[in-house]
């Protein structure tokens, strides 16, 4: 019942926690969440850049004419820009009004059209290099008697009619942060749009106003030193028209010309712009970006096809989803210190998935809404789950409970014990089938010893010696004591708590119990005989709801205690079946005694003699011949198997060789041993 209740219990809390998860991080995917999704965006700026924007220059213009950008230098700068092979110009100022002087314009248009190398009709002129000037036009909301809208900015018509073409300039910003590459209008493609195209890149017109984001190319850079080498290189008109530039700076160059910030215009500071560098800045100021930087910067990317994209809002649902499900329930199965660790695990993890598809696939997702507020969530939810599970289900425990671990107190080492309390122990009157290493042991002529000593408390004082002794062996190996019979003893390893190691650790004990387990008792050295077999067994809590007896039972325990019989016959001290011999990975020296057809079980048993830790590389000659004569008697050949038993029996030294003895005398007295089986009766 307790286990049915916490394991209920558990599935519950998951299930709240996974959609509590989903929910929030679904909620934030709306308004109230755009700053955080935003940061999806914006941080892996710290690490990524878009690459080379070697193919644009900046000019930035710095003179005035009273409130106006000074257009009489411009027909000279179009001029030294042709000249240093610039191949096309783009201009980041609406020239919507005419100048006060119209020869002004007039010579900036002839200026216009010798760049680009057409006469005043329009038409290609001989030996001149086709190239472009791209203008810039606005937008400007008006209210006529009540009734609202919008008029074009366009350039004036003697510079249109000179140019290639306008287009409309406005920077998209996102909480006062430029993120978004402006397409224009659904009227009106953008001046970075239209350049792009009349440059050959490959824009698809049907998608133009589909959502892209800047991919930056690197912070901004400092107009207070224009020497410096930003993503973008850029100077003032002025060392332009000086030639102060160095030769090839603009050839072959795409130049956008735009004003000095702040030069137009009362407000000091217009026309800049924060981006994702200024948000997560740390350390030193810096500057903001131009908007003539930000055009720059989205010109490269559809130049390059390289913007950044936002996966679909179902993908995004998806994910959420998902990501609430995994952190929601998982973190309920942790505990705190292995949560917190996984939790950032995971938020790096978030992270760095967010920088390589935006590096690799020019594309970002909302992965900060699971890094910084889903995994949080699911965090404090798995820790505060747990905390109420171990409450109500780990330390109130039942008193039955408080009953078997007082009587596993007894039974086991204080690590095993902590173990237990650590991780729960959980009664179960009927029992769980469990695989379990099992141990039977039997002190050797006992009972001849209790004839001689005719005295109950001295054999008491004798055996507490020896328990002390072989218990310590156990203990030390993580084994637990099921039962103490008379002076036998019956331990195992995989109970009650799983261990993939058990069959190793039930072998460590025994030979260590076998070196310490030696009994001297009135000049008569008694020792310790052990049978070791590893299999499935019902583990339990058996009895009734007053009484209960851990224990173990099934067929496994029956067989470990038949090898502990057969140690007789054999004069051996350990034998252990081939179940656990075949997991101990060559750690101690053992050998096969042979096969056997235990009472009550129909399946030959592979006994093996555990010998030692294995210290020599290579097996004894003794062993080999050993085998050969099993291999022998399983050919149903004796009289070979005689011989070699009889020839380790000699070299074995003045006791001989147990096992070799046996199946001497047993071929002796004619009894028949067909495929080298042995009948156990």
């Amino acid at each position: 019942m307790i286990r049915r209740t916490e394991w209920g219990t558990r599935v519950a809390v998951a299930l709240i926690g996974a959609v509590l998860t989903g929910f929030i991080g679904y909620a934030a995917l709306f308004r109230p969440g755009a700053s955080l999704v935003s940061l999806s965006y914006d941080m892996p700026f710290l690490i990524h850049r878009a690459g080379t924007a070697d193919e644009l220059r900046i000019v930035y213009l710095n003179k005035l004419d009273e409130e106006l950008l000074d257009r009489r230098p411009q027909a000279k700068l179009l001029d030294k820009l042709g000249e240093a092979g610039a191949k096309a110009v783009v201009y980041d100022i609406i020239f919507d009004r005419e100048s006060k002087d119209p020869a002004i314009d007039r010579e900036f248009a002839a200026a216009i059209r010798r760049f680009r190398g057409v006469d005043p009709q329009g038409n290609p002129m001989p030996g001149m290099q086709r190239r472009h000037v791209m203008l810039a036009c606005g937008r400007k909301t008006f209210n006529v008697t009540g009734v609202a809208g919008e008029e074009l900015l366009a350039p004036t018509d003697v510079l249109l009619d000179a140019a290639d073409d306008f287009g409309l300039v406005a920077c998209e910003d996102d909480e006062f942060i430029v993120r978004k590459l402006s397409p224009g209008s659904s009227d009106q493609p953008s001046l970075t749009w239209k350049m792009a195209q009349a440059l050959g890149a490959n824009l698809d017109e049907h998608r133009r106003l589909e959502p892209r984001w800047l991919n930056l190319a690197g912070p901004p850079a400092d107009l207070a030193d224009l020497s410096s080498t930003g993503p973008i290189q850029s100077c003032r008109a002025d060392s332009v028209l000086l030639g102060d530039m160095k030769a090839g700076f603009f050839r072959d160059k795409i130049v956008v010309i735009g004003g000095e910030p702040g030069i137009v215009g009362q407000a000091l500071g217009k026309d800049l712009f924060s981006t994702p560098f200024h948000r997560l800045r740390i350390g030193a100021e810096l500057p903001l970006m131009s908007g003539v930087e930000v055009l720059a910067n989205g010109l490269a990317n559809l130049m390059q096809g390289n913007w950044l994209t936002r996966t679909s809002h179902p993908f995004d649902l998806g994910l959420i989803a998902i990501a609430g499900v995994l952190t929601g329930a998982g973190f309920t199965l942790l505990r705190p210190v292995r949560g917190i660790l996984t939790a950032v695990v995971l938020m790096h993890a978030c992270g760095l998935a967010g920088v390589a598809t935006m590096h690799y696939g020019n594309l970002w997702f909302p992965w900060s809404v699971i890094a910084f507020l889903q995994i949080p969530v699911a965090l404090i939810w798995g820790i505060a789950a747990r905390s109420y599970i171990e409450r109500f289900f780990r330390l109130k425990l039942t008193a039955e409970q408080e009953a078997i671990l007082e009587a596993f107190e007894k039974y086991t080492s204080p690590q095993m014990l902590n173990r237990l309390r650590s991780q729960g122990f959980r009664t179960n009157l009927e029992g769980e089938k469990i695989q379990a290493a099992i141990m039977f042991t039997d002190l050797e002529a006992y009972t001849d010893m209790c004839e001689r000593i005719h005295d109950p408390q001295r054999i008491v004082q004798t055996l507490k010696g020896y328990f002390e002794r072989t218990t310590g062996s156990i203990f030390e190996h993580d084994g637990v004591i099921i039962k103490y019979l008379g002076d036998s003893i019956f331990a195992a390893w995989g109970v009650p708590l799983a261990d993939t190691d058990a069959p190793a650790k039930a072998v460590r004990a025994a030979w260590k119990l076998f070196e310490r387990g030696k009994l001297v008792v009135e000049g008569v050295e008694l020792k310790t005989r052990i049978g070791l077999h590893f299999g499935e067994v019902v583990a339990g809590n058996l009895g009734s709801a007053r009484r209960v007896d851990y224990t173990l039972i099934g067929d496994a325990v029956n067989l470990a205690s038949r090898l502990e019989g057969i140690n007789k016959l054999f004069d051996a001290c350990i034998l252990m079946s081939d179940a656990v011999h075949s997991r101990l990975d060559g750690e101690f020296r053992t050998r096969r005694v042979g096969k056997f057809r235990v009472r009550g079980r129909t399946e030959v048993t592979t006994v093996h003699e555990l010998l030692g830790p294995a210290i020599q590389q290579h097996e004894p000659a003794w062993i080999v011949d050993y085998h050969q004569a099993l291999d022998a008697l399983e050919q149903n050949d004796p009289e070979r198997a005689r011989e070699l038993f009889t020839a380790v029996n000699d070299n074995r030294g003045p006791r001989g060789d147990g096992p070799s003895r046996f199946f001497i005398e047993h071929l002796k007295s004619g009894k028949p041993i067909h495929d080298g089986i042995v009948r156990d009766k």
